[in-house]
């Protein structure tokens, strides 16, 4: 909940579900570098191992000057955007920013989108994001620019995210007033950063920083959920549910856009998703009717290409 915020405060919030000790530590080693204060880091354990909540506890001396407080959300179920609300409820800053427990930041990444806010005046800003694999081995890193994009589109954003969590920043004294209070939608445990940040563009544009200040790490391994940047051999058991259940929230986010559409008369146009031709002259027309399956493939198939070229100029 908002209520009085510090002035000039950046939250960072941080979800874990454990068993990433080590890329924990990784990750506040890159806040503890952050050139801007002042900072704090609310981190959201989902779990019930009490000896990983003292591990978190244990680390505020690798944060030295920032504090840290740790929250915990005792279940074992996957409640991600749960976790992201609670560490927004008990974020004292005006300012709020997010990192995974696998990913890192670098150490102008703050200061840079909060210059971006100041000078723009706008009510969330973001900045690009190198897409680091590893190996089974830690030392095997490559790194690719797979989400840079040459300017923000909020139209190829409502096809697909391209914009990782922890590289935002947001001034929550300017939020409209549905995104205050809890704006992740709980029922998601995929697609949930995404279908945020469509409601965040909806009512706010971005300021945009061309820097590449962040880091969002791939790993060998099981441990990952994001199937689209992960090689799969085969289809393990793991990896057939979380295909599902990244189906099923896509099917959820889908279903929110076309609510989200239906408030604004310019929308549904603007975004050509499942519009209705409007009525002829004489009141004859296609009212009720969608486009042919035909034309709003060749729109998708327009848009890839446009989304393509915007990244190469």
């Amino acid at each position: 909940m908002i209520g009085t915020l510090q002035e000039g405060l950046i939250s960072i919030v941080m979800r874990t579900a454990g068993g990433r000790s080590r890329e924990t530590v990784r990750a506040l080693k890159s806040v503890a570098a952050s050139t801007y204060r002042p900072l704090e880091v609310v981190v959201v354990y989902q779990g019930i191992e009490q000896a990983y909540a003292s591990f978190l506890n244990g680390c505020k001396s690798l944060l030295m000057d920032i504090p840290l407080r740790v929250a915990q959300n005792p279940t074992s179920e996957d409640r991600r955007a749960q976790n992201l609300n609670i560490g927004l409820e008990i974020a004292r800053g005006r300012y709020v920013a997010f990192l995974d427990d696998d990913d890192t930041i670098e150490p102008n990444h703050l200061e840079l989108l909060a210059g971006a806010l100041r000078d723009s005046g706008r009510t969330w800003a973001y900045s690009q994001v190198v897409l680091r694999r590893e190996g089974n081995d830690p030392s095997e890193v490559t790194d690719s620019r797979a989400f840079w994009r040459r300017s923000f589109s909020i139209r190829a954003l409502w096809e697909q995210n391209y914009i990782p969590i922890h590289s935002i920043l947001v001034d929550r004294a300017g939020l409209a007033d549905e995104l205050k209070e809890r704006p992740f939608f709980e029922e998601l445990n995929r697609s949930e950063d995404w279908d945020f940040l469509i409601r965040l563009s909806f009512f706010h544009e971005p300021a945009v920083v061309d820097a590449f200040t962040s880091a969002y790490y791939v790993s060998a391994g099981d441990k990952n959920t994001n199937i689209s940047l992960v090689k799969q051999a085969g289809e393990s058991e793991t990896y057939r549910q979380n295909r599902l259940a990244w189906e099923r929230c896509r099917a959820l986010v889908e279903e929110r856009k076309r609510a989200l559409l239906r408030r604004t008369w310019w929308a549904r146009d603007f975004f050509y998703e499942g519009v209705d031709k409007p009525v002829g002259p004489g009141g004859r027309g296609t009212a009720g009717r969608r486009w042919p399956d035909g034309r709003a493939l060749s729109r998708r198939i327009i848009r890839a290409i446009i989304r393509r070229l915007e990244r190469l100029l």
